[in-house]
């Protein structure tokens, strides 16, 4: 296929499979050029070098949405050319979840000011469709086996259910495209739903890319 590549973003709480989900479709999804983009900790070597999500002020929550877009940048910047779709382990619109989510939790408006910062800047890259996989809280805890203590953010009930209601309000509109998946499903059976929905995608847009 020529032109643009579709960009399908995985979704999720911490924990999800959003990682493994990808690396399985990257196996199972033949015949397409596909690329995958890092999520934000892993492509800096861990979650400790990315900002805090905690912020007490429009201003902090700004400055550390500055540092990612930096973030952004580098992970698509070393993607090969040619590929039919690219599986971005998250997107900008983590960042907007999380800032919709610390909204809910303080009181201080983070959402607008965090997506007026982000539609100015010609780093993001927008995904064309969005796989969000749903997991309820209490299995949140029972996969997360100590990667992350009990006072991170990630697994903060609160937190998660913000973030759950951002993706929800993110379905409702036109673009992009979002696929809800129930997370405690079968690998396989994820990829199988998965895998189809993205082919169908691709090759919509490479039969438009023809006309």
């Amino acid at each position: 296929m020529t032109g643009k590549p579709c960009i399908a973003a995985l979704e999720g709480p911490c924990c999800a499979g959003k990682t493994t989900l990808a690396r399985l479709l990257l196996r199972n999804l033949r015949g397409l050029t596909l690329a995958l983009v890092q999520c934000y900790a892993d492509h800096v070597g861990g979650g400790k070098f990315l900002p805090p999500q905690e912020a007490q002020s429009v201003k902090e929550r700004e400055a550390a949405l500055s540092k990612l877009l930096a973030v952004e940048a580098g992970r698509f910047a070393a993607l090969p050319s040619g590929s039919d779709l690219i599986l971005a382990d998250r997107s900008v619109h983590t960042l907007l979840a999380h800032s919709y989510a610390l909204e809910v939790m303080t009181g201080i408006r983070f959402l607008a000011p965090s997506a007026q910062l982000l539609a100015d800047s010609p780093i993001p890259a927008w995904p064309d469709v969005v796989v969000y996989l749903d997991l309820p809280q209490e299995a949140v805890h029972d996969r997360n086996q100590g990667k992350f203590g009990e006072d991170s953010i990630y697994i903060d009930p609160v937190f998660n259910s913000a973030v759950r209601t951002y993706f929800l309000r993110l379905a409702y509109r036109n673009t992009p495209c979002v696929m809800w998946l129930d997370a405690t499903l079968e690998p396989a059976e994820l990829v199988r739903v998965t895998g189809a929905r993205l082919r169908q995608m691709v090759a919509r847009r490479s039969s438009q890319g023809a006309v």
